[in-house]
């Protein structure tokens, strides 16, 4: 197959902040012009992914010293060296596609039929469509797809693929005496099989600043012992033959999966898509951690996933805890931000925190985008010389403050409808989702100001405004049976959040 569309230097990458809308991987860590990735959650975080392992590859810094000195020009001159000299491995076409697997054009099912072909003509992030899914909007049309957009496609799939049965089936294994083919894959490792990980990680000025920002020292990787001495091999450098092959093997344990993983195997082919499953890596429940995932280290372990009405805002003292609470054995742990935001203190003033992912459901094998499922992308900028335990602790408590009079709202509603003899299961979630929404506009705001007790007694009055905006929305007070059910459910606003402090001096 003739070599074609190099992604080394063919512009594919959906950016703002750039003279064009796309650009090449030569152009990610060159042009210090390119401020963010465009296109929803799941493709920025693919392609961050992507730019991390060739970061990793081509110069993983011993320690934050070496890491600061040599900068994100730095880092960007070296990425850009190693492109040039490896661009063979980077054709989206040819007799070694990227990330592809091209013996699938001659594999044949277990009963000698040919493999179907997928058709590619819709922006599935991360998936194809289902088999039975029907058309409800114009745009749902069979479209092909770009070579730019089938790239993208296919850098989302290796970590980020859902889970389910549209895979191809009946198939033998390519390693021999595998025995765990099945005809509904695992979700990409990145995602999980469940409602899809909360993802985080550092947020810069430019893409460049961003990978730099991110880029983990071996003195970090030798914290976790699963990837200490970690040869961070890449899998387009060593790609696996099989499911459980050595190349297979070394790749699911190593520090390069979490960023670039082979959670499907598929081949560009005659304007469509041969569609399998690939490595099964393990779930959180089997011990699955990376750096951009948020998790208990003890206690119940609890993870952080996706949910569309918890902005991830809210969950910022948490993703700060390991920083600030190091010691408090229920302190969340995000390795992205907590081995890495007081780094950045060195070399930016302000460091934004981005969280999000794809919020998914999983039903009977199979994973899906359904009802208020949605894409998260959510960012927050912090001043870097403002961090340290007397800001944390006061933010946590502000965020505390919100989720008690969000509380309040919760039992007002109820009590309102309970005159009635009412459950009134729509108003409530829609009166919740009012409040947290209207907070949601000043959620930088009070991330800058929690630690100035003047402004804040200001806020705080807004929120308790955003509090009466929502109760009487959903509970209305026309007549005078509404009258009075209204007066008696006001919510309760806690003294605290209307006492006047003034700031301490000094």
């Amino acid at each position: 197959m003739k070599n074609q569309f190099n992604l080394v230097d063919e512009p594919w990458i959906p950016v703002v902040g750039a003279s064009k809308n796309r650009v090449s991987l030569t152009e990610i860590f060159s042009n210090p012009e390119i401020t963010t990735l465009n296109g929803n959650a799941i493709h920025k975080l693919a392609l961050l992914k992507l730019f991390l392992a060739i970061s990793q590859r081509v110069i993983t810094p011993i320690d934050d010293e070496q890491w600061l000195v040599m900068g994100s020009y730095g880092l960007g001159q070296r990425c850009v060296e190693y492109l040039n000299e490896n661009r063979d491995l980077f054709w989206l076409y040819g007799d070694r596609p990227f990330l592809q697997k091209p013996d699938l054009a001659n594999l044949k099912t277990i009963k000698g039929k040919e493999i179907p072909l997928s058709v590619l003509g819709k922006d599935y992030p991360p998936d194809l469509a289902l088999e039975n899914e029907s058309l409800v909007f114009e745009s749902q049309q069979i479209q092909e797809l770009e070579d730019s957009e089938k790239a993208v496609f296919l850098i989302s799939l290796m970590n980020y693929s859902l889970a389910g049965k549209r895979v191809v089936k009946n198939i033998p294994p390519w390693t021999a005496g595998y025995l765990g083919k099945t005809d509904s894959a695992k979700g990409g490792p990145s995602i999980g099989n469940y409602e899809g990980y909360q993802n985080s990680h550092l947020l810069g000025e430019t893409i460049l600043d961003t990978i730099w920002l991110n880029l983990f020292t071996r003195a970090h990787l030798n914290k976790f012992p699963q990837w200490k001495g970690d040869k961070l091999i890449p899998p387009w450098e060593n790609f696996p033959k099989g499911e459980d092959d050595l190349a297979a093997r070394q790749l699911k344990s190593s520090f390069m999966s979490t960023l670039c993983a082979v959670s499907r195997f598929v081949l560009l082919y005659d304007g469509g898509i041969f569609y399998a499953e690939g490595l099964q890596y393990p779930s959180h429940k089997e011990g699955w951690r990376e750096p951009f995932m948020t998790y208990q280290t003890e206690g119940n372990q609890k993870i952080l996933w996706n949910n569309p009405d918890v902005k991830p805002w809210r969950n910022l003292p948490a993703l700060l805890s390991a920083v600030f609470h190091s010691g408090d054995k229920q302190s969340f742990f995000s390795p992205q931000i907590g081995l890495l935001l007081l780094r950045a203190r060195k070399a930016k003033d302000v460091v934004g925190i981005w969280s999000g992912g794809l919020k998914a459901r999983t039903s009977a094998g199979d994973m899906s985008v359904k009802q208020s499922d949605d894409f998260i992308d959510s960012s927050i900028f912090l001043e870097t010389q403002s961090l340290g335990d007397s800001w944390y602790s006061n933010l946590e408590n502000e965020i505390l403050n919100l989720n008690e009079i969000s509380e309040s709202l919760k039992r007002a509603v109820r009590g309102y409808y309970k005159e009635f003899m009412v459950n009134s299961p729509l108003a409530l979630p829609k009166a919740l989702q009012l409040f947290w929404d209207l907070c949601s506009q000043h959620a930088q705001t009070l991330v800058n100001i929690c630690d100035d007790k003047n402004k804040m007694n200001h806020l705080r009055l807004i929120f308790i405004g955003f509090l009466n905006e929502a109760y009487n929305t959903y509970c209305p007070n026309s007549s005078a049976r509404q009258m009075t059910a209204w007066a008696r459910n006001i919510p309760y606003v806690p003294k605290k959040m209307t006492e006047k402090k003034e700031a301490s001096v000094g």
